[in-house]
């Protein structure tokens, strides 16, 4: 069902906040520059993915969410192309079908 989807997802976008945000407390190792990631880039993601559902019950559009959520809402604000990189390839990780 939606509901159960979304709870899935919804549990995999927090944790991805939650290694993004862990990444930070090991400085230069975790992420070439500093940045500050927030509750908000977390939230919009989630309102996101809750209308993505909603317009799409029958294929879950992961493409559209991996490029909404890493490149805009997370990936906004990352200036240097590894960390960029590395932010995508962690989110893909926890946005994809396997979740479901």
């Amino acid at each position: 069902t939606q509901d159960t989807k979304f709870k899935k997802l919804l549990f995999g976008l927090v944790f991805f906040h939650a290694v993004v945000q862990e990444r930070r407390l090991y400085g230069p190792l975790g992420w070439n520059n500093q940045y500050e990631f927030t509750e908000s880039d977390l939230r919009i993601s989630v309102q996101q993915v809750k209308m993505f559902l909603e317009e799409y019950p029958a294929q879950t559009p992961f493409k559209a969410l991996n490029f909404l959520v890493g490149e805009n809402n997370y990936g906004g604000r990352v200036t240097d192309e590894k960390d960029r990189r590395l932010l995508l390839t962690l989110l893909a990780d926890y946005c994809c079908p396997g979740v479901l």
